[in-house]
């Protein structure tokens, strides 16, 4: 659910996502899940996640909360993780809503100064992201107890008794502002993809929702890869269940690859080694690992989109063949 204050210009879109009791592979993942939507993310141990979604809110055509739902979806379904995300203007405001909500839930700030004011005014100076319990102690002696009456104060009395630097940081957040933008962390050593399924997808042979998933994964996998200039060496595919629980193949590959082609082969193998499911299938997730750039006098120089055609595809899905001599004799005889 998402609660929300009147929201009129999203304005630059920061996401401040918690993912409290997570294992620091899961909130690696989650980084990279959001990493799929912004290049402009970064992990923040040992539970949170902060993004700015600027560029994806113009791409998408949605609002930066409908893009929180979005994530929020696929980690519940592919991490089973229940998200708590703050969705404002600036690293502070959006930190701190994310914070003022039941877990679970949205919670967006309008970007508009009046609306952070009335956002903040009331909380107290402890909530500020940042500020040490000394800090705290001493704007208490000053008699400045909520964030509002920082604000209210002129920023030299806050650096009189706080100090000049850590006076303005306190002062800035107190406004709603951050210190520094946030600056996505160095190129991931890995690139996963999902499919979430509306209906439960149970017997690939008959229905053909998963395997057909699972190739289109492998597929767009090393589009990615090869707009990038990067190679994978591994790939692990991860198929969850309803009720929670999941199973998983990892498979190194022969060669460091960003062939389209070769990826959906070794997935769809993968898929085929784990059998049928005992249970309904909620989501799968394929994941490139052992990143790193692509050796250009090795590479092949082969656009993105090529290499599609390299995919075995199972024979369910494929085309009947073209009738033989004897096939058309026996038509045009009939």
């Amino acid at each position: 659910m998402v609660e929300a204050e009147p929201h009129q210009d999203p304005g630059p879109c920061v996401l401040y996502i918690r993912c409290g009791g997570t294992d620091p592979a899961t909130l690696a993942a989650l980084a990279g899940l959001v990493g799929r939507f912004t290049p402009v993310v970064r992990a923040e141990p040992p539970d949170a996640v902060v993004a700015d979604v600027r560029s994806a809110v113009s791409f998408y055509g949605l609002l930066p909360e409908q893009l929180a739902l979005m994530i929020s979806t696929r980690a519940s379904a592919l991490y089973d993780v229940s998200l708590t995300i703050g969705v404002a203007g600036s690293r502070t405001v959006a930190a701190m809503a994310a914070c003022d909500v039941l877990v679970g839930r949205i919670r967006a700030v309008d970007s508009d100064p009046r609306a952070v004011a009335d956002f903040l005014r009331a909380k107290p100076v402890a909530a500020l992201p940042g500020i040490t319990a000394e800090a705290v102690r001493t704007l208490a002696v000053a008699g400045l107890y909520t964030v509002g009456e920082v604000a209210a104060t002129p920023l030299p009395e806050i650096q009189a008794v706080l100090g000049a630097d850590t006076g303005r940081g306190v002062w800035e957040r107190a406004h709603g502002l951050d210190p520094a933008p946030i600056t996505p962390e160095h190129p991931p050593g890995s690139l996963a993809a999902d499919r979430l399924f509306t209906a439960d997808a149970t017997d690939p042979t008959d229905q053909g929702a998963l395997s057909r998933a699972v190739l289109e994964l492998g597929l767009g996998l090393g589009d990615r890869l090869r707009s990038t200039g990067r190679t994978a060496t591994g790939l692990t595919l991860t198929v969850r269940l309803a009720g929670g629980s999941s199973v998983s193949r990892s498979r190194s590959l022969p060669e460091p690859t960003s062939d389209p082609g070769e990826l959906a082969e070794a997935a769809y193998a993968m898929h085929e080694a784990l059998g049928r499911h005992g249970a309904p299938v909620r989501a799968v997730a394929l994941r490139a690992e052992g990143l790193s750039a692509a050796d250009l006098r090795r590479a092949r120089c082969v656009p993105v989109g090529a290499g599609r055609g390299r995919a075995v595809l199972p024979s369910t899905f494929a085309d009947p063949p073209a009738p033989g001599p004897a096939q058309e004799e026996r038509r045009l005889s009939s």
